[in-house]
């Protein structure tokens, strides 16, 4: 035995013995994890991106989760807290109807009973996934869990929740039905205070050999997201696994990826099976019943005990929640309860993503995606042999076209019932389009190729919920003349700086300039008017005109969303917010001038001058704590964010303590891929690999994620030994 190796496993046998005590881990299972470790390697590039090589897929598994835990290790733990219900417990009181929530879908005992039933091969890696986040722990003893001191393999069970806010559901509405403990009588809401997405969405391209200059096909895959929710990782196995692509922390699939073979991207969609039903309730003999098809049936109801730190102790909060058999009771109106439908097929999610990560054609990619068991996701796929496609969902229920299901149907009757499933075929698709490329950026699947597509305009209103986003009428209009592309043309087209909404706004706000006859504004913004006319639509750090134009517009969507009756649904909230179905059409000239006059006013209060460069208000900063400071290191940003039109969509925020705004979501893992004899990837990850502040993979990225100079990955093992920066097996460290 080598000498090292020999003072490294007395080390962690002693290390073992005096911690066992403070750890719920028994010394065999240390051990035990130890060996499986030795047989995993990880090796960090000159990026600081990892690559997990190991003999089977459950110990790729392994060494992914520990991987993750070294870097965002709290973000791990956070999203397993989440997905139990008990987030509580680490934030306090108000994250009660949070873990209410959660729990009405999934609990413990249902995600272990969900266990047992699991695939032996599926197990596995569920087991493996516990084991990985385990044995971090049993190696970091300086590191101290909030809450969980050991994961279970069926924890990962419980990864089909439904978000909330993409629920139709805001959590003023559902808090508002929950809000007495004891629950005797449920507090009617309905003034529907949905929060407004968040201004980014996600882009998907896919490039078929025509349009590409090395004649084989490519993917685009640019999620906008929260930043650092996900790294960049390489996962391979003697089993056949080779794939490369990012996961939600806390998760062991590359959700966004690409092995040998094939790639894929899953936009944000609102074609989903997420739908609410209006009951008729009412209480008899003490007890809540409702009305279906013309018989009276019990409301079933469940006591659920929400337990949540307070002080520095603990107290717990009871609910009594209520579900008819559409599902749980969210929120109700001034004459009937609300309550929600969807689809949660855990273990057929868990493995429709492995398995599309191990597809090596067409073929095995469409019958992994034919579980249908995702909700709320479009697919974009190309491959190897010069394929690319698009679904618009995946599992989509059959339903009545006559009804708008954006808003709450009646639950009466069983006329308002899914009636089965499309198949893959039946839903908005394109396989290998004529014109060469598609696209879909959280948009419409009528213009997924490009050219309006009368063929889907037959398809029922369920299934084109969604509007053409801004960011996908810019998407047509760089994709539609790219020919003999590059992956760098790909990468240059998504920073195309040309914003749509700034040429769409601001031929109106000058005419409505030129009609008033206010003087004193008049002289106020006759300079900025100026700006703006000279104007050519792009935007960069220099420009102070994209500045005036993102801040009025944001007063501007604002000032359209309050004239109209409040949206039912976060569905229809959405398609305003996303700047899709903004307008100036209904407002006066003096308000489009004077909502200008406020951003000059507010733009001289906070930098001292209205003529502020947009890469000056515009910040990207990583800070350990995020908390952005103007006294901080930071870079200025060309991007804006989504309802402009921007591609690279930027959402940046002004704090209380700052006069600039700072990035809060956007461009995330992004790879533009060439699938051809030999793969070829450049990727960019939001500021670097490294979570570590000291780490010169902290900030390494920041300059081409700014602008567009991507790094070209290594893929193939030879290669990443090459630039090889690190190699050690889990637990080494």
């Amino acid at each position: 035995m080598h000498v090292k190796t020999y003072f490294v496993l007395i080390f962690f046998g002693l290390w073992a013995r005096s911690t066992i005590a403070q750890m719920p881990f028994s010394s065999q299972e240390a051990t035990d994890l130890q060996k499986r470790a030795k047989g995993i390697e990880i090796v960090k590039d000159t990026y600081g991106v990892p690559h997990v090589y190991a003999k089977t897929d459950a110990d790729a598994v392994f060494g992914l989760m520990y991987v993750q835990c070294e870097e965002f290790f709290d973000k791990v733990e956070a999203s397993l807290i989440s997905r139990l219900g008990r987030t509580a417990e680490t934030e306090g009181e108000s994250a009660i109807y949070r873990d209410l929530w959660s729990r009405m879908f999934i609990d413990s005992t249902q995600a272990i009973q969900l266990y047992k039933k699991t695939p032996d091969w599926l197990k596995k890696l569920c087991d493996a996934h516990a084991a990985g986040i385990n044995y971090y722990l049993i190696t970091h003893p300086a590191v101290k869990p909030k809450l969980l001191t050991r994961v279970e393999p069926w924890m990962i069970l419980m990864n089909n929740v439904p978000a909330m806010g993409g629920s139709n559901v805001s959590e003023a509405d559902f808090k508002a039905f929950y809000l007495k403990e004891a629950n005797q009588n449920p507090t009617v809401s309905r003034s529907f205070t949905a929060e407004p997405p968040k201004n980014d969405g996600s882009n998907g391209w896919a490039l078929a050999p025509s349009r590409t200059k090395s004649k084989k096909a490519m993917l685009f895959i640019n999620p906008h997201a929260e930043y650092y929710g996900r790294i960049e990782i390489q996962v391979v196995s003697d089993e056949g696994l080779n794939s490369y692509g990012a996961p939600f922390l806390g998760q062991f699939n590359l959700f966004q990826g690409f092995n040998e073979f094939c790639g894929w991207m899953h936009p944000v969609s609102l074609s989903d099976a997420k739908d609410l039903y209006a009951e008729d309730v009412e209480k008899k003999k003490g007890k809540w019943m409702y009305r279906y098809n013309g018989v009276w049936k019990p409301v079933d109801s469940t006591v659920i005990d929400v337990r949540y730190k307070k002080g520095t102790g603990w107290a717990t909060r009871k609910f009594v929640t209520y579900r008819t058999h559409h599902g749980p009771v969210v929120y109700a109106t001034a004459t009937r309860w609300i309550t929600l439908k969807t689809f949660e097929p855990n273990i057929e999610l868990l493995g429709m993503h492995w398995l599309k990560m191990k597809a090596r054609n067409l073929k095995e990619f469409t019958a992994a995606i034919n579980a249908r068991a995702m909700v709320g996701s479009n697919v974009v796929y190309a491959d190897k042999a010069g394929n690319i496609a698009y679904w618009h969902g995946n599992f989509v229920p059959r339903k009545n076209p006559l009804l708008d299901w954006k808003r709450p149907v009646d639950g009466t009757t069983s006329a308002t019932e899914w009636q089965g499933t499309h198949e893959l075929t039946e839903i908005p698709h394109y396989i290998n389009p004529a014109n060469g490329w598609l696209q879909n950026c959280n948009s419409t699947p009528l213009y997924g190729a490009g050219e309006l597509s009368t063929e889907m305009l037959k398809l029922p209103a369920y299934m084109l919920p969604d509007g053409h986003t801004p960011r996908a009428v810019h998407a047509v209009r760089v994709l539609t003349p790219l020919k003999n592309a590059t992956m760098d043309d790909v990468i240059a087209a998504s920073y195309d700086t040309y914003l749509p909404s700034g040429e769409r706004f601001i031929p109106s706000l000058i005419a409505a300039y030129q009609s008033i006859t206010n003087d004193s504004l008049k002289t106020k913004l006759a300079q900025p008017i100026d700006i703006l006319q000279k104007w050519d639509f792009k935007t960069d750090t220099n420009s102070v005109a994209t500045t005036l134009t993102v801040h009025w517009l944001e007063k501007i969507i604002a000032l359209d969303m309050a004239r109209l009756p409040k949206p039912a649904t976060t569905e229809e909230q959405y398609s305003l917010t996303n700047g899709a179905a903004v307008t100036t059409e209904f407002l006066s000239p003096m308000e489009q001038v004077t909502a200008l006059a406020q951003v000059v006013t507010e733009l001289e209060k906070e930098f001292g001058t209205w003529q502020v460069a947009w890469g000056t208000d515009n910040r990207f900063q990583r800070i350990a704590e995020s908390d952005p400071s103007d006294d901080k290191l930071s870079w200025g940003v060309p991007a804006t964010p989504g309802f402009m039109g921007s591609l690279n969509a930027y959402v940046s925020k002004k704090t209380a303590k700052t006069h600039k705004r700072y990035g809060i979501t956007g461009n995330t893992f992004v790879a533009a891929v060439e699938f051809g004899d030999k793969l070829r990837a450049k990727t960019i990850l939001t500021g670097g690999s490294s979570s570590d502040p000291a780490s010169p993979h902290y900030t390494d990225q920041v300059n081409g994620y700014i602008t567009g100079q991507y790094k070209e990955i290594y893929f193939y093992k030879d290669d990443v030994y090459k630039h090889a920066e690190k190699i050690y097996h889990p637990g080494d460290n």
